[in-house]
């Protein structure tokens, strides 16, 4: 028998109309099967399944965040001195990282070779732009903003 649908006018023929359904069925197990690893928003921890997280595969850096010398002894030194993070972060992530583990809330300045660095470059480009081919991990130091 011939299965005509009212919104399309399309004619539908029985067999046709079994084979897509169990397609569509057999489809849509593989992709429920293949989104029980992906973590869901309530999860507390990372996935198994390396390729759900991007981040991980980000060029990493290693850099060292210390006072600069002429503050050494009025600044607090951060928690973790040695920090592999990835290339794309921003000179502003450090700063707030900074002002989150210790207890300077002053707007801080940020160097590298002596030269002030912009919130808005990728430690990326300070490693191919200030720190050049020295040996890392790359030396920045905070200072209070003047």
């Amino acid at each position: 028998a011939v299965v005509s649908t009212q919104s399309t006018g399309d004619t539908i023929y029985p067999a046709v109309a079994e084979r897509e359904a169990l397609v569509r069925a057999e489809f849509e197990q593989e992709t429920t099967a293949d989104n029980s690893s992906s973590p869901s928003p309530e999860s507390d921890g990372p996935p198994d399944d390396e390729n759900t997280w991007f981040h991980r595969s980000d060029v990493k850096i290693s850099i060292s965040l210390e006072p600069s010398q002429k503050d050494v002894a009025m600044l607090e030194s951060v928690p973790m001195k040695y920090i592999r993070c990835s290339m794309r972060l921003k000179v502003s992530h450090l700063e707030k990282y900074i002002r989150d583990k210790t207890s300077l809330k002053d707007e801080l300045e940020i160097t590298c070779n002596k030269t002030p660095l912009d919130g808005q470059l990728t430690l990326e480009n300070i490693w191919l732009d200030t720190w050049k081919v020295k040996e890392a991990p790359m030396r920045l130091y905070y200072s209070k903003k003047t």
